[in-house]
């Protein structure tokens, strides 16, 4: 393996585990949520907003794992119907849409995550941008994992 693939490597590890915990961490802010609403009677209305911040940061950072073991959505119908010679073409041409569809997603989400800089989150007083950076830095995570599952490199289990 070599320093870049384990670097990729090692960026696809982070994504996953970061979005393991901020999903964590949301699943305990909405259980504040309920005790704060329904037991105590004084609903703690920050912690919703926090917890969907923190779902759609896990959401995108979980992209970078799911393309690296191939839990996109595959496209084995269409690349059973064809000869070998262009299965292997029909690949080359999904990872580079792929790669396509996360450079738009990385330049449009740095442009609107700067469009509400100035706003500011309901209940938290953050800016809005906080939970917009999630889809720019989850695309930019998610590019080593579609790289590393193209060429085949083998993941630290295989």
């Amino acid at each position: 393996m070599t320093i870049l693939s384990r670097g990729a490597e090692a960026i696809v590890r982070l994504a996953h585990n970061l979005s393991a915990l901020l999903l964590a961490l949301a699943v305990v802010l909405v259980f504040v949520q309920v005790i704060t609403r329904f037991i105590l009677g004084d609903a703690a209305v920050w912690s919703e907003v926090l917890a969907r911040g923190l779902v759609i940061w896990s959401t995108f950072l979980a992209a970078a794992a799911g393309f690296r073991l191939g839990a996109m959505i595959p496209i084995d119908f269409l690349r059973s119907l064809l000869t070998a010679r262009w299965q292997v073409w029909v690949i080359r041409l999904v990872t580079v849409l792929t790669l396509i569809f996360l450079g738009v997603l990385l330049w449009y989400g740095v442009a609107m995550a700067q469009r509400v800089q100035m706003q500011r989150v309901a209940m938290l007083n953050v800016p809005m941008s906080v939970f917009y950076y999630a889809l720019p830095v989850g695309a930019a995570m998610a590019v080593p994992g579609v790289l590393l599952r193209h060429f085949g490199t083998e993941g630290p289990e295989t």
